[in-house]
């Protein structure tokens, strides 16, 4: 039996590419997606056609629904997040609500786990943002580098809090993590 590999936010560009490749070495994929997206491109019927991937639609925001994805994966790599531009202007507070719920029903999967090897979250160079707006960085950014928060009152920093508070969370957790 190939180990299982749950991708949330899996219907999404990364999700999809990151699944076939994790396919073609032989793991089985589970895609999990609300598909609030709305889009069911070319690239994802393909990779719904493999047996060896899976979707289930579920919103990450259900409790319940995450948990009962099951305790026999081997990864969960989370994706899943509300992004764009539009969204986090218009919608700042979900940005960062929601964003933190996912994240917590996702460590709180992991932990039920039967063999974890490991939560892989996904971050963004936005976590440097206010720190470039008050000092120069070196590029690549060394991941020790003090972080500075923007203006707590700026739409787009809601996007940025919650991945800072999902790092956090991943630290605080007791299970073992990455974060790219």
């Amino acid at each position: 039996m190939s180990r299982r590999i749950l991708i949330t936010g899996g219907a999404g560009f990364i999700g999809v590419h990151l699944a076939r490749c994790l396919a073609e070495s032989g793991y089985a994929v589970c895609l999990v997606d609300n598909l609030a997206r709305g889009v069911v491109d070319r690239d994802l019927e393909n990779l719904l056609a493999k047996s060896e991937v899976t979707l289930s639609v579920v919103d990450m925001l259900d409790q319940n629904k995450v948990l009962a994805l099951g305790s026999d994966f081997h990864a969960i790599f989370h994706l899943a997040a509300i992004v764009g531009v539009t969204h986090v202007i218009e919608r700042p507070y979900e940005v960062l609500v929601e964003n933190t719920r996912m994240l917590e029903n996702a460590i709180m999967l992991a932990k039920q786990q039967e063999s974890l090897s490991r939560l892989l979250f996904s971050s963004t160079s936005e976590v440097y943002a206010g720190t470039l707006k008050h000092f120069k960085l070196d590029v690549p950014t060394p991941e020790d580098s003090t972080l500075a928060v923007k203006e707590l009152g700026e739409p787009r920093t809601s996007y940025m809090l919650s991945k800072i508070f999902g790092e956090a969370l991943c630290q605080a957790a007791g299970i073992p993590f990455t974060i790219f």
